[in-house]
């Protein structure tokens, strides 16, 4: 086997940009992610480290990625398409199932509001969750194709909330009118508030879109991508492992392919064309 782009022979280096996790608190990913490479590198004999290393920005990763010292970078699908072109990678990983792959955003707005219609909206008071860049895609997208101006410019206010518990309790508690929330978020919150479900209701649904991807540098070895997926796949094997998947959301890992990004590079196309005629 050849050397790879770490020190060694056969380190692989794997990269997240910080906006890859907008439902998770930093101190657990850096933990999730030590426990990542120690038991990546104990039961795989042929990978003899294996570093991960979290970006403060999409830029800054995109750049290391260009230069070389990145093997497998994760980041959100939208960072991706912006920088698509430059990157010059191929498409690496994505869960079989579960929030972990493609997933759908909810459009959610208090269940008193008389609003059918995302226009009847207009100036009132929004939550986001902070970095969720595929939830704010989902809803300048809808909003763009009924005419309407972009989020910015269309709600009163725009308040960022950490989780998508916190954004969904927001509008709960009254503190704003609507929130876009992923479908797993939605799902986990109600479950642990029924109250929650009789007092908001989802306005607007998007399809399956894929929030974060995997991407190797080009023309990474072929027998290191399919070591990575065999590795992260036994992560399930062991109690620690299967703890990591759970907390990224993932179930069993696969290739990614163009079939998996389809509707996802579809809507930011359309947004950006909608966008364009607007500037």
């Amino acid at each position: 086997m050849g050397p790879l782009s770490g020190a060694g022979p056969n380190r692989v280096n794997v990269a997240f940009s910080l906006a890859t996790f907008p439902d998770v608190t930093m101190q657990d990913v850096r933990a999730a992610l030590a426990i990542w490479g120690e038991e990546i590198t104990r039961n795989i004999k042929d990978i003899d480290s294996f570093a991960t290393n979290i970006y403060p920005t999409p830029e800054a990763l995109i750049e290391a990625m260009r230069a070389g010292s990145v093997d497998l970078a994760i980041l959100p699908t939208v960072d991706f398409l912006k920088a698509e072109a430059l990157l010059n990678a191929d498409l690496g990983l994505v869960s079989k199932s579960g929030p972990g792959g493609s997933q759908r955003y909810f459009l959610v707005v208090r269940a008193d509001l008389p609003a059918q219609q995302t226009r009847a909206l207009k100036n009132l008071r929004f939550c986001q969750v902070k970095n969720d860049s595929m939830g704010l895609l989902f809803l300048n997208h809808a909003l763009l194709q009924q005419g309407l101006p972009e989020m910015d410019r269309f709600f009163a206010s725009i308040e960022a909330k950490p989780k998508g518990s916190q954004a969904l309790s927001t509008v709960y508690f009254g503190g704003a009118e609507a929130c876009v929330v992923t479908e797993a978020a939605y799902q986990t919150t109600v479950a642990m508030n029924p109250q929650i479900e009789r007092k908001v209701r989802i306005l607007l649904t998007s399809p399956q879109l894929m929030g974060s991807v995997a991407i190797y540098r080009k023309g990474y070895p072929a027998h290191m991508r399919q070591l990575i997926l065999e590795g992260v796949n036994g992560l399930k094997s062991y109690p620690r492992g299967a703890q990591i998947l759970s907390m990224f959301q993932a179930s069993e890992l696969r290739k990614a392919t163009e079939t998996d990004l389809a509707e996802t590079r579809r809507m930011y196309r359309e947004y950006r064309q909608k966008k364009g005629r607007l500037l």
